[in-house]
């Protein structure tokens, strides 16, 4: 697991530094200072806002899943769940470390392994099944808009480079040998996760089902924060136009290899909301989504994590 952080955190740090110093050669020139002076702040503190409503309905997806198994927890430690599974989705291939990093916090409240890894599947269920609702609505969309089919394969194009290079650093760092351990361990609590995921599948479909609603408003909510920052430039924007050129970055950034999606959020969004702001505007607004859509929560939950690694050494 720490070999997974510092090598995701190396790549991370490589592929975001790249992504950084592309946006600012490509768009920054002396009018994005202007446009950076002439920001509405009460846009970005409403996008803020909306980040975090992003992190309630997170909060409360894993709070009633885990309460139906009789994994109690306050609802505030349920916060410090959510920023810490960002921070630890941000700094590895995949995102696979926000689903390690819930399984340490549960656990950590005295939850079986067989217990809290229904529990996480769950979450990861229910969270798919955004994508799978909006699937259909992105292909209309497509169909409706050829330029939006256009940006789609552009961002193609950015997940294959960028996994190309997650794969060429891949296959100098990691060391198949260390996964043969946690495979075996996994295998004895099968029997006991089956017997959890089944209690879910037929004794808790009511939790299943406001787990689903609570994982479509958060993924709204992510949507919604690009529209706000929009406003925050001075432009007028139909947001639920916005919303929907979106989905084809929100379906990029959630299957690429890099650790959080890193690379293909800044390049593919400034594919995605050129036609939203002005040539030297559109560098500023990336970086300003990607920091409080993401990063912010991310170095929150950094913190946050080392508070707890620190806590549970001294024990």
């Amino acid at each position: 697991m720490r070999r997974t952080f510092l090598y995701g955190t190396i790549l991370f740090v490589l592929i975001l530094l790249f992504s950084l110093g592309f946006i600012a050669f490509k768009t920054f020139s002396k009018e994005t200072l202007s446009a950076f002076m002439s920001l509405k702040r009460r846009y970005i503190l409403a996008s803020v806002f909306v980040i975090f409503l992003y992190h309630t309905f997170d909060n409360l997806r894993l709070f009633v899943l885990s309460k139906a198994l009789g994994v109690k927890y306050s609802f505030k430690y349920g916060y410090m769940v959510s920023f810490i599974n960002t921070f630890a989705a941000t700094v590895t291939p995949a995102h696979v470390g926000g689903e390690m990093s819930s399984v340490y916090m549960l656990v950590r409240k005295g939850a079986g392994l067989h217990k809290v890894m229904s529990i996480v599947t769950m979450k990861t269920i229910t969270g798919a099944s955004f994508f799978l609702l909006m699937l259909p609505v992105t292909g209309y969309y497509l169909y409706k808009h050829p330029e939006a089919a256009v940006n789609m394969l552009k961002l193609l194009l950015i997940v294959i480079g960028i996994s190309a290079f997650v794969f060429l650093m891949g296959r100098l760092f990691v060391n198949k040998k260390g996964n043969e351990h946690l495979k075996d361990k996994l295998k004895k609590s099968l029997k006991q996760y089956v017997i959890y995921m089944k209690i879910f599948g037929y004794k808790r479909k009511k939790v299943v089902f406001l787990a689903v609603l609570f994982s479509i408003a958060l993924y709204l909510c992510f949507l919604l924060v690009a529209p706000t920052l929009i406003l925050a430039f001075g432009k007028d924007i139909d947001i639920v136009h916005s919303l929907f050129a979106q989905l084809g970055l929100l379906y990029a950034i959630f299957i690429s290899p890099s650790p959080g999606g890193s690379g293909v959020g800044e390049l593919g969004g400034l594919v995605v909301f050129a036609n939203f702001l002005n040539p030297y505007e559109i560098g500023l607004f990336v970086l300003l989504w990607r920091f409080i859509s993401q990063y912010i929560s991310a170095m929150l939950g950094g913190v946050l994590f080392l508070i707890c690694l620190w806590i549970d050494l001294r024990r």
